[in-house]
């Protein structure tokens, strides 16, 4: 019997153990089951944000004023920082924690937006500043047929004209509310004009003369008409005055200013990530200025901007645009009108927080267009909103 009892107590101690093992096993699979579906739930959230953040830049929403806070599972808040510990050095920890996720105000950011922005086809939020320098060379070179007479001979010639312009802008925007922007700019010109008379391939004269001055003053109100959904583009319209503020010439050099213009245009602008879809439409008309009267001028572009990476964009645009005739004292001047033809290329990038570096190439398509244009600028964004 008490064999028999000790057997019976061995039994039931091995099967309780058997019982307690099992159980543990299954309390280590819940374990890992939690912590799969808390992977899972933090890899959601992260995918939430990301969407969120593109939305907010698609409507332009204005990016916070509070410090940066940490998006955890427990919604707890960010920490302050200990004696001899920095914000950066915390955020950063917070950053490399599981399932976390720091929601900064340059996140806002990309140089595909920002190109856009410089652009004209999106807008600044309400209260942002952008204030641009811009440098831009341009080169064009004409040539016109002509005769040369030497006593009572006549000689078919050629003369060629040269201009190489330079033009410095300083260009401000200023995001207002209603989805409107103010745009303020000024230009300086110089211009240098070489003339060649060529007699067959030798040349028998040159002369060059030179000039600058400033531009005319523009004030311009952009307004979103249409935001994108479905089919629908973004829609943007745009009213400027280019004002007679600059001077017309320096000497005997035309430095193309002291009009009165005014402009109205709308673009339009569809996104496919990473790409963006183009295209706009304008129309000039300029005022009277002792009894010369500058043509109508219409105009179009189209293209697509391509975002390589959050700090990089490129981005390919066809412009074109047709000045009618030139009147003097009511009068057209026949084969004034002129037809400009215009491949840009061109791309930006993130130099630093707020500040973005654009370089763009012109390749002129037609004869009154430039042959080559170089445009380099560099917007910079307040990082505080002004209201």
């Amino acid at each position: 019997m008490q064999k028999t009892s000790r057997y019976l107590q061995t039994s039931l101690a091995i099967v309780a153990l058997t019982v307690l093992a099992a159980a543990a096993q299954a309390d280590d699979e819940r374990v890992r089951d939690l912590e799969r579906a808390v992977k899972q739930r933090d890899m959601v959230i992260l995918e939430l944000l990301e969407r969120v953040e593109a939305l907010e830049r698609r409507v332009g929403v204005q990016p916070p004023t509070t410090e940066p806070v940490a998006a955890t599972g427990d919604q707890g808040e960010v920490p302050a920082p200990l004696e001899g510990e920095s914000e950066a050095e915390i955020t950063q920890g917070k950053a490399g924690a599981p399932g976390t996720v720091v929601v900064e105000e340059g996140a806002a950011e990309r140089a595909l937006e920002r190109s856009l922005t410089r652009e004209g086809l999106l807008l600044l939020p309400s209260g942002a500043l952008e204030i641009e320098p811009r440098l831009t060379y341009s080169r064009s070179e004409d040539s016109t047929p002509g005769f040369v007479m030497n006593g009572d001979e006549v000689f078919a010639s050629e003369m060629e004209r040269n201009a190489d312009n330079f033009t410095a802008d300083l260009a401000l925007r200023l995001g207002l509310p209603w989805d409107t922007q103010l745009e303020i700019g000024l230009p300086y010109r110089w211009r240098d004009i070489e003339t060649v008379t060529n007699l067959g391939f030798a040349p028998t004269g040159a002369s060059s003369v030179s000039g600058s001055g400033l531009g005319d003053l523009r004030v311009g109100l952009a307004k979103t008409l249409l935001r994108e959904r479905l089919w629908l583009p973004d829609l943007v319209g745009r009213i400027t005055w280019d004002t007679d503020t600059g001077e017309q010439r320096d000497g005997n050099v035309a430095l193309g200013g002291g009009f009165n213009e005014l402009q109205g245009s709308i673009t339009a602008i569809k996104r496919q990530d990473p790409i963006a879809f183009v295209g706009g439409l304008s129309y000039e008309h300029s005022f009277e200025q002792d009894q010369v009267q500058p043509g109508a001028t219409l105009a179009a572009n189209f293209g697509g901007f391509l975002a390589l990476s959050p700090e990089t964009s490129l981005r390919l645009l066809i412009a074109g645009a047709y000045q009618q005739e030139t009147e003097l004292s009511g009068n057209k001047i026949d084969g004034s009108d002129r037809t400009f033809g215009t491949l840009i290329l061109g791309g930006s990038t993130l130099l630093a927080p707020g500040t973005l570096v654009n370089l763009s190439v012109g390749i002129g398509l037609t004869n009154d267009a430039d042959d080559l244009s170089i445009t380099l600028s560099l917007p910079m964004r307040s990082n505080r909103w002004l209201y």
